[in-house]
């Protein structure tokens, strides 16, 4: 019923909104471009911070993280008239993923950037795994902790920052 952009540096790039039976349903979405003619196009592309989503899911457990991806070819030809260059982009290819029910196998954790970054291994391959967002919570810790040698002590200062736990 509604597609909104978001300013830059939000959590999305789209905001979605639909309604079904008088229930409405709002889905911050994430688009990934990937060029079909380049083979490593899609493989680890930085989703969103871990602390921004983690806090996401814990201030709306309902809150929905689609990720677009479109693959697509480019043409391109000069224009005799004007002399420029113009281009069209084809799209060849899309999924859409719901982030929380990605597997626990094609989510990385980058370190880089603030408090790290999620990220798909790649977004072409996909799998799904079931899991309330308390099991996706957890998934996000454990891929912090783990991937990045990050501690206790440091995860404990976010929680607090982010208010995921009452102190």
């Amino acid at each position: 019923m509604n597609v909104e952009s978001r300013p830059r540096l939000d959590i999305a790039d789209l905001l979605l909104q639909f309604k079904k039976n008088d229930i409405s349903i709002t889905a911050n979405t994430d688009v990934k471009a990937t060029a079909e003619d380049i083979n490593s196009s899609g493989r680890g592309p930085n989703i969103t911070s871990y602390s921004r989503i983690r806090t996401a899911y814990i201030e709306e457990p309902d809150f929905m993280f689609i990720i677009l991806s479109l693959k697509h070819r480019v043409y391109s030809e000069r224009n005799a008239k004007t002399l420029l260059t113009d281009g069209v982009m084809e799209i060849v290819r899309y999924n859409v993923y719901d982030l929380k029910f990605i597997s626990d196998a094609d989510i990385n954790y980058n370190p880089a950037l603030g408090t790290g970054q999620i990220q798909i291994k790649d977004i072409h391959y996909v799998d799904y795994e079931s899991r309330t967002t308390w099991e996706f919570c957890q998934l996000l810790d454990r891929k912090y902790l783990r991937s990045s040698r990050r501690t206790i002590e440091e995860w404990y200062r976010q929680a607090k920052k982010n208010r995921w736990i009452k102190v």
